[in-house]
C-alpha cells in the first residue's frame, strides 16, 4: 500500500472478441495512471484479450505509469501459463 492509488479494471467473466475492444477502450480512458487489471471473475479466456492487456503494459512503460494485474482466477491464471506470458509481459501485483 504505496502512495499511488491504482485505478482498477475489473475483468469480465467472458473475455471474448468482444470484450477485447470493449477492455481497449476502458484502457484507453485510464491511460496516463496507474491500473491494477482484477481478473478474479475470469471464467473464459481469449488470447485477443491478454494481447490487449499486454500491448497496454508496453504502453504503460512508456508513460512510466504502472500496469498490473491483481487478483486473478484460477482460469485466467492458467490461461498465462498456457500461452508462456511471464512476469515480465503481463506483471501480476505484488501482495505483502
Amino acid at each position: 500500500m504505496g502512495d499511488e492509488t491504482s485505478n482498477i479494471l475489473k475483468l469480465p467473466e467472458n473475455l471474448d472478441l468482444n470484450a477485447a475492444s470493449s477492455m481497449h477502450e476502458q484502457l484507453i480512458s485510464l491511460k496516463g495512471s496507474s491500473v491494477e487489471i482484477d481478473a478474479s471473475d475470469v471464467r473464459k479466456s481469449g488470447a485477443q484479450c491478454i494481447q490487449v492487456l499486454m500491448a497496454a503494459k508496453k504502453t504503460w512503460d512508456v508513460d512510466g505509469n504502472s500496469i498490473a494485474v491483481g487478483a486473478m482466477s484460477e482460469n485466467f491464471e492458467n490461461t498465462l501459463k498456457l500461452l508462456g506470458i511471464s512476469g515480465d509481459e503481463l506483471p501480476l501485483k505484488e501482495t505483502a
